[in-house]
C-alpha cells in the first residue's frame, strides 16, 4: 500500500514539475550572444540581449515571422584618463617601463653561440643491377616482317 501511495506521489510531482516545460517552447526567448563580440542576428536584425516572440524553433518552423524586441542601447562606462605624450608625465595604462642607469654593472657576456648545417653526395659509383638473360617476349619462331603478312585463317 505504501509503495504504491509513493508511486503515486511520484507520478504527480512529475506531472506538476514537467506541465510548465510543456508550454515553454511558445514564450517569449531571450537572446543571450554565445560570444560577446559576435552579434546574434535574426532576420537581418542584430537580436543580441533582446527578446524575440512568434518563434516556435523545431516545433513549427517557419509558421509565424519572429518579432525582435531589441535590447535598449546602453553605453558602455568609460573611465579612462587623456594621455598626452608632450607633457612628460607617465602613461596611465600600458607597461611600467624603468630605464636603468647608465653607470650599473653590466652582466657577463654570454657564450658565443654557433651552428651550421650542410649536406652533400658521398662519392658512390651508380647504382649496378646484377646481369641477367635477355627477357625475349612473343613467338621465336616469326621474324617481324612475317607477322604483318600472315593470313588469318576462319
Amino acid at each position: 500500500m505504501r509503495t504504491g501511495v509513493a508511486k503515486f506521489a511520484f507520478v504527480l510531482t512529475a506531472l506538476a514539475l514537467a506541465a510548465p516545460c510543456a508550454h515553454a517552447d511558445h514564450a517569449p526567448n531571450y537572446v543571450v550572444p554565445g560570444r560577446p563580440d559576435v552579434p546574434v542576428i535574426i532576420n537581418f536584425f542584430d537580436a543580441s540581449w533582446g527578446v524575440v516572440e512568434g518563434e516556435w524553433g523545431l516545433y513549427r518552423p517557419g509558421a509565424v515571422s519572429p518579432t525582435v524586441i531589441p535590447a535598449p542601447y546602453v553605453t558602455p562606462r568609460t573611465v579612462a584618463k587623456p594621455y598626452y605624450p608632450s607633457l612628460g608625465g607617465p602613461a596611465y595604462k600600458g607597461r611600467l617601463e624603468i630605464e636603468p642607469p647608465a653607470d650599473r654593472q653590466l652582466p657577463a657576456p654570454a657564450p658565443s653561440y654557433h651552428r651550421s648545417w650542410t649536406s652533400e653526395s658521398h662519392n658512390l659509383p651508380a647504382t649496378e643491377y646484377a646481369p641477367s638473360p635477355p627477357i625475349i617476349l612473343g613467338d621465336d619462331d616469326l621474324a617481324p616482317s612475317d607477322r604483318r603478312h600472315r593470313r588469318r585463317h576462319h
